[in-house]
């Protein structure tokens, strides 16, 4: 595996180490009233999910830009999809969870638009690179 696409894992962990402090720090913070203590699935489940999901989908679009690169975004596409209906089996529990508490709803869906765009940035760079 090339230098570049190595430290784009690092980096990716690196980020995800960043934000999960940074939203477990959130949680702790005794005057913003959030409470993780009712959530379906903990924190750092989220976090590994999130980050299994984006590894793989990174790894394998730096497998087909090496041997199809036309393809690229045809097979971005395929594995966000597959990626949106593994989270929504993920997340099933949490959207039918009946409360009037919707941190935890929030929380999922922020940390997934997050990955979906550290996603779509390392596509972008490989659809750009000569």
């Amino acid at each position: 595996m090339k230098k570049d696409y190595v430290s784009a894992f690092l980096l990716l962990a690196v980020f995800t180490v960043i934000t999960f402090g940074l939203n477990f720090l959130l949680y702790f913070i005794p005057d913003t009233g959030f409470s993780s203590t009712d959530f379906i699935y903990p924190l750092p489940v989220t976090y590994i999910f999130f980050f299994m999901c984006s590894v793989i989908i990174i790894e394998v679009l730096v497998f087909i830009s090496g041997k199809n690169k036309e393809q690229l975004g045809y097979a971005f596409l395929f594995l966000t999809g597959g990626k949106m209906a593994l989270c929504y089996a993920f997340a099933r529990p949490i959207i039918n969870k009946a409360t009037e508490n919707s941190t935890e709803k929030i929380n999922f869906f922020v940390i997934f638009i997050l990955f979906l765009i550290i996603e779509a940035y390392y596509t972008a760079r490989l659809l750009n690179k000569k």
